[in-house]
């Protein structure tokens, strides 16, 4: 029981400190590059980032590497370590598996958009994240069978591409009706 809240606890913490590094450089780079370009430039560049990720949710093929947190460490390391070592994991959002592209668009919006919302926005992008594989885990869908799980990791992908994809063309409509 207590190993479990332990491993909670770590992984908001490894969440919170992985939201922390990331969002210093996206500060910093998206400062710039709402100094350097206008900002219907960045609209537009926004709407086709959106419109990429989009049609590659509604493709099956959302990018990311294929790699997920070692299980290995579940064997190694006390509760407490390994949720704060997997929260760190999760919440740098490069270094892991991703189901849709939604944290990818967000990204781009903080950058391309709003650099000053970086911390707040990756902070409840990790903490959203984190709270959800909590929840998650302690559901009865937590240990679905591949091809169940594969449903709906399609289902999700084809909700978040037409999401996405309305996303990019709000994003256009509000270029050129201005």
């Amino acid at each position: 029981m207590f190993e479990g809240v332990r491993f909670l606890v770590g992984l908001a913490v490894g969440g919170l400190i992985a939201g922390v590094v990331l969002a210093v450089p996206v500060y910093f780079a998206g400062s710039l590059l709402q100094q350097a370009l206008p900002e219907w430039l960045r609209l537009l560049l926004l709407a086709a980032v959106a419109g990429w990720l989009g049609v590659a949710d509604l493709r099956d093929r959302t990018p990311h590497i294929w790699r997920q947190v070692p299980q290995r460490l579940v064997r190694t390391l006390p509760g407490g370590t390994l949720g704060v070592v997997w929260g760190i994991d999760l919440g740098l959002l490069f270094t892991t598996q991703k189901t849709v592209s939604l944290i990818w668009v967000s990204l781009a919006a903080v950058l391309l958009v709003d650099a000053g919302s970086a911390p707040l926005v990756l902070f409840c992008v990790v903490l959203v994240a984190s709270l959800l594989v909590s929840l998650w885990s302690l559901t009865r869908y937590a240990d679905l069978p591949e091809k169940r799980s594969r449903k709906w990791v399609v289902r999700a992908r084809r909700i978040s591409g037409a999401t996405i994809l309305a996303v990019a063309l709000a994003l256009v409509a509000a270029v050129v009706l201005t």
